[in-house]
C-alpha cells in the first residue's frame, strides 16, 4: 500500500508539473500576443525622424565584446556603422583573443594607436592598448575606437567598454551579431516615452541561411539546418514571447547579452557586470562575494532589480518585441549542447547568488513571482521532466496499466507543448494593419513566405518528439556539472557569415 501510495503521488507530481507550466505558457503568449499586436500596430505611427531629429535623443555608444571573432568582427562593425541614429560611437573591446580579430580589425578600418580617455569607474583586467579608427566614417559615428584588453571574459569587455564610452546610454552587444539599421531607433522609442527605463531589451533572431552584404541582411532566408529550425520555434516561444510577456508583468529576469540598452550611469551604480576584478561594494554584498558568473546577462539585471527594490526608485526595465538582432545559432548538436550547459549553469547560479530574493514579499512581483517561476520552472523544471519522462512507463505498469495517466501524461506534455509552439509561430505570424495603405499588414515575423511559416508550423510540431527532450538531457547535465563545479564558456565554433557575400548576380541585384 505504501508504494501504491508513492507512485500514486509521483503520478499527480509529474501531471501537475507539465499542466501548470504549459498553462503558465499559455497565459504568457495571451499577454504577448495583445502587447505584440498593440506594438505591431503602433509601429505605423512610430514617426523614427522624431527619434532622430529630436534634440532630446541622447548619444549611444555601441560596446562589442570581442573574443576570437575574425570571421564575423568585420561584417558585424559595418553593420554597426550602417545603423540609423543621431549619435553613435562604436566601442570594440579585444578581450585577449587568440586568433587575427586584432589584425581584420586593423586592417579593414585603419585602426592606429591613440590616446583614449578612459575613465577606470569600473576595474578590469589590464588593458594593452588603445586605438582609433583612421579611416573616413559617416558623420553620425562620432568615433570608432579599439580597446586591447587581456583576456577577463565577456562581462570584463564590456565593463572595460564602459570604462572608455563617453555617451550616457550604452548597448552590449554581441561581435557576431548584426542589427537591423532601425533597431536602435526603434528601441530607444522607449527611453524617450519612459526616461525611467535604464534598461531595454529586444527581439534575437537566427542569421543561419540569410544572405548578408556589406553588414546588412538584405534576404531572409529560412535556414536548411533542422536544429536552427528548432531553434527558431524556441526563440519566438520562449524569448520573443515569453520575454514580451515577463516584461509586461514587471517580471524580466534576463535581457539578452546579444542586444540590450542600458542607461550607464545606473549600470555603474550597480557596480558594472560581475567579474573576478569587480570591487564594487554593491556587486560583492549582492551576490555574497561570489566574484563570476557564466551568465553576466542575466546577474546584471537581477542585480538591477534587487537596487531598484531597495533603493525604492521608479526605475523600469522593459522588452521590445520589433527591433531586430539577428545572431547565429548552433548547427551541431555538441555545439547546442555547450550553449544551453553554460545558460543552465549561469542560471544555478544566479538563483542561488540571490535567493534572499524568492519567495521574498519585499521585493514585489520580482520575489513573489519571477524568481518562483524561474526557481521551479526552469532551475528544477529539468529534472522534474526528465525523471517523468523516464518513470512514465514505469508508474503505467505499476498502476496496472493505468490508460488514463498515459493519456493525460501525454496530453498535458506532449499535446500541450506542441499546442503551444504552433500557436506562438501563427501569433508571430499574425497579420496586422499599420495603416489603411497597409493592404497585407505586418507582423513580429521576420519570414514573410507562407511556406516558411508553413516549415516551422511544422517544426513546432516535431520540436516536442526528440529536440526537447535533449534540451532537458542538457539542462539535467548542467546539472550535474554545476554540482561538480564545473566553470567556464566553452564557447562554440561559427562559421561566420561574411562568406554569404560571394554569391550570384542574381543575389546582388538583391542587395542593389
Amino acid at each position: 500500500m505504501k508504494f501504491e501510495a508513492l507512485y500514486k503521488i509521483c503520478e499527480y507530481i509529474f501531471l501537475s508539473y507539465f499542466f501548470i507550466y504549459n498553462s503558465i505558457n499559455l497565459f504568457f503568449i495571451a499577454i504577448s500576443f495583445y502587447e505584440v499586436r498593440r506594438k505591431v500596430i503602433s509601429s505605423g505611427f512610430e514617426d523614427l525622424d522624431l527619434v532622430m531629429k529630436s534634440p532630446f535623443t541622447p548619444p549611444l555608444s555601441i560596446i562589442v565584446p570581442a573574443y576570437n571573432e575574425e570571421k564575423t568582427i568585420q561584417e558585424s562593425v559595418k553593420s554597426f556603422i550602417n545603423l540609423q541614429f543621431p549619435r553613435l560611437e562604436i566601442v570594440i573591446v579585444n578581450d585577449g583573443s587568440t586568433d587575427g580579430t586584432v589584425e581584420v580589425l586593423k586592417s579593414a578600418f585603419r585602426m592606429k594607436r591613440a590616446d583614449v580617455n578612459y575613465l577606470k569607474h569600473i576595474t578590469t583586467s589590464p588593458v594593452r592598448g588603445c586605438y582609433e579608427s583612421r579611416t573616413e566614417l559617416p558623420k553620425h559615428i562620432q568615433r570608432l575606437i579599439l580597446i586591447d584588453k587581456e583576456n577577463g571574459g565577456k562581462a570584463d569587455a564590456i565593463n572595460a567598454g564602459i570604462n572608455a564610452s563617453l555617451c550616457p546610454y550604452f548597448v552590449a552587444i554581441d561581435a557576431d551579431s548584426i542589427l537591423d539599421e532601425v533597431s536602435l531607433l526603434q528601441a530607444f522609442r522607449t527611453v524617450l516615452d519612459d526616461t525611467e527605463t535604464v534598461a531595454i531589451g529586444g527581439q534575437i533572431a537566427i542569421l543561419n541561411g540569410s544572405l548578408v552584404r556589406e553588414g546588412r541582411v538584405v534576404k531572409r532566408i529560412m535556414p536548411k539546418n533542422s536544429l536552427a529550425r528548432f531553434q527558431i520555434v524556441e526563440y519566438i516561444r520562449a524569448f520573443t514571447l515569453g520575454r514580451t510577456a515577463l516584461a509586461k508583468l514587471g517580471s524580466l529576469l534576463i535581457i539578452s547579452g546579444a542586444f540590450g540598452i542600458f542607461q550607464k550611469e545606473f549600470v555603474q551604480k550597480v557596480g558594472g557586470y560581475l567579474t573576478k576584478f569587480l570591487t564594487s561594494k554593491i556587486a560583492s554584498e549582492y551576490t555574497a562575494t561570489r566574484t563570476e558568473t557564466v551568465c553576466e546577462d542575466m546577474e546584471i539585471i537581477v542585480r538591477m532589480h534587487r537596487y531598484i527594490k531597495e533603493k525604492g526608485l521608479n526605475k523600469k526595465i522593459s522588452y521590445v518585441p520589433h527591433p531586430l538582432c539577428w545572431t547565429e545559432a548552433p548547427e551541431k548538436l555538441k555545439d547546442l549542447a555547450k550553449q544551453r550547459n553554460r545558460w543552465q549553469r549561469g542560471l544555478i547560479e544566479i538563483m542561488l547568488y540571490y535567493r534572499t530574493m524568492l519567495f521574498n514579499k519585499n521585493y514585489g512581483r520580482i520575489g513573489l513571482f519571477a524568481f518562483p517561476y524561474f526557481f521551479i520552472f526552469e532551475m528544477l523544471g529539468a529534472p522534474v521532466e526528465f525523471f517523468g519522462y523516464l518513470t512514465m512507463p514505469v508508474l503505467f505498469y505499476l498502476d496496472n496499466l493505468n490508460y488514463l495517466y498515459m493519456f493525460m501524461f501525454i496530453t498535458v506534455s506532449i499535446t500541450y507543448g506542441i499546442f503551444l509552439s504552433v500557436l506562438s509561430v501563427v501569433m508571430s505570424a499574425w497579420p496586422e494593419k499599420t495603416a489603411e495603405t497597409d493592404i497585407s499588414g505586418k507582423s513580429l515575423f521576420y519570414f514573410t513566405d507562407i511556406k516558411d511559416i508553413v516549415i516551422l508550423v511544422l517544426y513546432g510540431i516535431l520540436e516536442n518528439f526528440g529536440y526537447r527532450q535533449l534540451t532537458v538531457w542538457w539542462r539535467l547535465k548542467a546539472l550535474v556539472d554545476f554540482i561538480k563545479g564545473k566553470k567556464g564558456w566553452e564557447k562554440f565554433e561559427r562559421k561566420g557569415f561574411g562568406e554569404k557575400t560571394k554569391d550570384t548576380g542574381k543575389d546582388m541585384a538583391i542587395a542593389k
